[in-house]
Order: structure tokens, then C-alpha cells, then sequence
């Protein structure tokens, strides 16, 4: 089979076109043939070597993806010819995965493709839109009526935490350095979509929210980290996600003090494949009333994965998404 590998730590330029032996799945695995693989930031920081657990070189990155099974694992759950995506595991940090043809995948990470979603859209879904549900909900505690703060609004986890939120019942407030994207943020359900540029965002945020923001789902790191301190309510909640601004930062001790701050870093590596089974059931439950899909950005064929991973360094609104197989 054909998978894009790379044999050293690097540039992204390592990733290259291989050609390999099919992977041999274990009792437990199921055998897929990956139709669709949708990229991540935290793909790019394994190539370069920056990422916790990662397999050794020469190997096949790639967490997100859905294909149909080839050859079924011991489990029960799927037979061949089912349509599945993958939620999670050791699939593209320590085990071989998803940017190649064929991929053994652990039942226990593999889910049926939500009805009436293309495998395109399933591919893009399961980590954005479950590292946003641990934002939101496992660990954000986000209540109907409440307002969040999401920053980097624009890319694959802050769409979903969009989508999310507003389908929750949240007041959700939305930024964004583009003005297209602002508006497509208003459609996905957004209350209100502010420029991240401003020179008076804090005053414009608390306009939009006059009863303080709860929660901030916090995508970029950086200086970021300590705005949103500023911009977060008394007793609010700040759920730090991603690193694109920034992997350190300085913050107003005070601020944590006097506004009584929960600050808290999440990854959703941090799901047993058992609580990121009953997540997946109730995002999909709640996007199935709302309405709402994965938000795709624009699909690759398999030999372009470096201008995907060109694409995802331009900020997308949504998912970059690789078509793998028919």
C-alpha cells in the first residue's frame, strides 16, 4: 500500500509518498481502508518532533479519518463493508495511521459514520468536535444561558466549539482576524462575531456580553492566554486548547486571584475510549437536531498532502481533509 511517512524529525518537507506493507491487525483491530483522513495541527507538530508518545521514524502520521472495514476485529461490533471513523487512541501518535491506504485501528476507537454524513465529513468531525465538547461540557461545565468566549473561532476545534455551544443553548461570542470568516461564524450560530484585531476588543467583548463570559474556549496560547484572563468573568472558566499564537505565555497573577479564575489545560487524548464513545453518541445526537455537519474547508487528493498541510498553515475555516480512496 501506499502511506505518506517520515524518516527523520523535521520539516514537514520529511513527509513523503512510501510505498509499504499492508498493516496486519491485531485480534482486537479492525482492518480499514481509509477512504478520507482529515489534518491537524498536532500532526505537523509530530513530523517536527514536538509531540508527546510519537512513534519512531520512519512512521505514518495522521489522527483523523474514516474508511469502511476490510476485515473486521474480534469484537463484534462491525462487519466488513461498514462505513466507521475513528475517535481517538494511540492512532496517529504511536501507532501507524490514517495518511496511508490501510489502517488497523482498535474497535474500541472506531465509531459507525453518523447517518447522512459523508465520509469526508465524518473524517473531519471526531477530534475537533470532540476536543470542543471537553471544552465545553466535560470539563467547562457550559450551561444553557451562559456565554463563551471562543477564541481562533475560525479553525477546525473553535468551528465546532461554535456549533456546539450555540447548540446548547449558550450565548456564544466568536473572534476572528478575517471578515469572510466572521460572517460564516454568524451563520454557524455564532451571537456575535467580533475582530480579533481590534485595538478595543475587551470593551467591544463586554458590550456583547454585559452579564461576563463564563467560559473562553482559548485555541491559540500565546499573549492570548492573558487577554482572555481579562476578558473571562469573575469565578469564570478558561479552557486552554491550542498553542498557534504561542507555546508559552505570561499572565497577571492578580487577575487569577481577584477574579477567583479556573485555568485549565485540556487535550482529548485525555478520553478513555469509553468516555469518548458516550461524547461522540451525544455530539452527534446534538448536531443531528441542530442541523449542523463538520465544517470542511477544502479536500486534497492523496498525493497532495504537503499543499494540505500548506493549506492548514493558512488558517482554514474548518477542516482540511485528504481524500484517500474511492
Amino acid at each position: 500500500m501506499r502511506a505518506w511517512r517520515f524518516h527523520e524529525t523535521g520539516d514537514i518537507k520529511n513527509l513523503v509518498l512510501d510505498t509499504v506493507p499492508d498493516p496486519q491487525p491485531g485480534p482486537d483491530e479492525s482492518l480499514i481502508r481509509v477512504v478520507a483522513a482529515a489534518l491537524n495541527p498536532a500532526d505537523r507538530y509530530l513530523v517536527q518532533g514536538q509531540y508527546p508518545r510519537a512513534g519512531r521514524p520512519p512512521f505514518t502520521p495522521g489522527r483523523d479519518g474514516a474508511g469502511i472495514v476490510v476485515k473486521p476485529g474480534s469484537s463484534g461490533r462491525f462487519r466488513e463493508g461498514d462505513q466507521v471513523c475513528v475517535l481517538g487512541g494511540l492512532t496517529g501518535i504511536s501507532m501507524p495511521s490514517l495518511l496511508a491506504e490501510y489502517c488497523a485501528v482498535p474497535d474500541a476507537w472506531l465509531a459507525p459514520v453518523p447517518d447522512g454524513w459523508t465520509l469526508e465529513e465524518a473524517a473531519a468531525g471526531p477530534l475537533t468536535f470532540l476536543t470542543a465538547w471537553r471544552a465545553l461540557r466535560v470539563r467547562g461545565g457550559l450551561e444553557p444561558g451562559e456565554t463563551v468566549l471562543i477564541t481562533g473561532a475560525s479553525g477546525g476545534v473553535g468551528s465546532a466549539a461554535v456549533m456546539l455551544a450555540s447548540g446548547l443553548g449558550a450565548r456564544v461570542i466568536a473572534l476572528s482576524r478575517d471578515a469572510a470568516k466572521r460572517e460564516a461564524l454568524g451563520a454557524l450560530g455564532a451571537d456575535a462575531v467580533l475582530d480579533a484585531t481590534a485595538a478595543d476588543l475587551e470593551k467591544q467583548v463586554k458590550a456583547a456580553a454585559p452579564e461576563g463570559v463564563r467560559l473562553v474556549v482559548e485555541n491559540l496560547g500565546g499573549d492570548w492566554l492573558d487577554r482572555c484572563l481579562r476578558m473571562a468573568a469573575p469565578h469564570g472558566r478558561v479552557m486552554v486548547v491550542g498553542l498557534l499564537a504561542g507555546l508559552t505565555a505570561e499572565v497577571t497573577i492578580g487577575l487569577l486571584i481577584h477574579k477567583n479564575l479556573r485555568v485549565e489545560g485540556l487535550s482529548v487524548s485525555a478520553y478513555t475510549s469509553e468516555e469518548a464513545q458516550e461524547a461522540w453518541t451525544e455530539i452527534t445526537g446534538l448536531l443531528d437536531k441542530t442541523g449542523r455537519k463538520p465544517l470542511i474547508d477544502r479536500v486534497f487528493d492523496f498525493e497532495s498532502v504537503q499543499a494540505a498541510f500548506g493549506r492548514l498553515a493558512e488558517g482554514p475555516l474548518g477542516k482540511v481533509v485528504v481524500r484517500v480512496g474511492a
